[in-house]
């Protein structure tokens, strides 16, 4: 899969947002560690650390709303998406524009089928990508979090602050555990067109399976919208000939023509 996405733009614009928050959060930390060690050595800077903590408190608030624009920025991305999915499976004019070499599957005539081979092709890319993040956030997320109570719970100085504080690595480990999830239930999409498409090489046509394609298609968009979830550009250029290759393998598994 590559080429050019007519809603690129707007997935860009979210991944703005996140990229924002991911900073706000770096500087978040380090304000935190920086007062927790300012009152901890140093006692006559009690009252700037303080100031510090304080301070901190608009950059945890100013993360929950960069978090909050990111997935609003990503839910009018997917709603062009959806388009373009219908538009390249069914040859319609929904969206504005259509997505150029996206999908590898022009040789498919229109209509459901080719909509379930684009579905099964997504949830491919997705699951294999969204797996191979999952440690990477877990290790991310948990380290700041253990470092933000850490020096929030040592280094409060009153309890509006410190709550303020403690909402950040509860939002941390609800991402982690979110991104977890995600990956489970899209594995468990990607299984269901494996078990589709076995059964669809033994049939001349797939009138009695629309009523799955459409299950699994809506299975497939409903878990993303839960999910929210931006999978990493620089990952998804590392393993694209890889999962390109395997979905030509699966191609000719399960003799998708």
């Amino acid at each position: 899969m590559t080429g050019y996405t007519p809603y690129k733009g707007s997935f860009e614009q979210a991944k703005s947002m996140s990229k924002y928050a991911s900073t706000i959060l770096l500087i978040s930390t380090g304000i935190l560690i920086t007062a927790f060690a300012l009152k901890t050595f140093n006692s006559s800077l009690t009252n700037f650390s303080d100031v510090l903590t304080n301070i901190n408190c608009f950059f945890i608030i100013s993360y929950a709303v960069l978090s909050f624009l990111s997935e609003t920025f990503f839910y009018q991305a997917s709603i062009q998406r959806r388009e373009d999915f219908i538009d390249n499976s069914f040859n319609t004019s929904i969206a504005e524009s259509r997505s150029v070499d996206y999908y590898t599957n022009g040789n498919i005539a229109t209509g459901i089928y080719k909509m379930a081979v684009n579905g099964f092709e997504n949830s491919l890319f997705t699951y294999n990508i969204g797996k191979r993040m999952t440690l990477k956030i877990w290790l991310k997320n948990l380290i700041f979090a253990l470092l933000i109570l850490v020096s929030a719970i040592f280094g409060f100085n009153n309890a509006f602050t410190l709550l303020i504080q403690l909402t950040l690595p509860i939002l941390l480990l609800q991402q982690s555990i979110k991104h977890t999830l995600f990956v489970y239930r899209i594995n468990r999409v990607f299984e269901n067109y494996r078990r589709l498409f076995n059964d669809l090489k033994s049939h001349e046509d797939s009138k009695h399976k629309r009523p799955e394609i459409i299950l699994n298609v809506l299975d497939y968009e409903t878990t993303l919208t839960y999910g929210a979830i931006l999978l990493d550009s620089k990952l998804y250029e590392k393993l694209n000939l890889e999962l390109s290759a395997i979905w030509l393998e699966l191609k000719r598994e399960y003799n998708i023509e």
